[in-house]
């Protein structure tokens, strides 16, 4: 009967220490996988800000730019609203000479179609602006500094 609780004593005394290997490995890979998930969730914040603080950037150039090309369309329509009405007298003194719209476009290089629309909006002669070399370049000067000032 000793020999039979020996080998029990033995048994459940060897089971007892592979039990505390296992749960030894057990809390050593608990450990490790607690660590690893920590330094993903800690790099996924990051991520997160970094990829937040990209959009916020992205949002305010797109802003930016939105703004910038409303500023220069609207200096472009100042522009072409002062010149069209100097390019129109200037086309109704060319017909007052008897010139066909055909021939007033070949003397000008302007489209047929484009001189008989400005023959149509020209205002009365005592309205028009007196030269369009006086209206065009302070428009053209002003579209050019903001078309700079969206690239620069």
């Amino acid at each position: 009967m000793g020999k039979t609780t020996n080998d029990a004593v033995v048994a459940r005394e060897t089971a007892r220490k592979r039990l505390l290997a296992l749960n030894a490995d057990r809390a050593a890979r608990d450990a490790r996988i607690e660590a690893a998930a920590a330094k993903v969730i800690t790099t996924a914040g990051k991520l997160t800000a970094a990829t937040a603080a990209a959009d916020s950037a992205r949002a305010d150039a797109r802003t930016a730019h939105e703004a910038a090309l409303t500023r220069i369309d609207a200096t472009r329509a100042a522009a072409v609203g002062k010149a069209e009405p100097a390019v129109a007298a200037g086309l109704v003194e060319l017909t007052a000479e008897k010139l066909s719209p055909a021939d007033v476009a070949a003397l000008t290089d302007l489209p047929v179609a484009e001189v008989k629309r400005l023959l149509k909006s020209a205002p009365a002669a005592s309205s028009a602006p007196a030269t369009t070399a006086a209206v065009l370049p302070v428009a053209v000067d002003s579209v050019r500094a903001d078309a700079a000032a969206l690239a620069g």
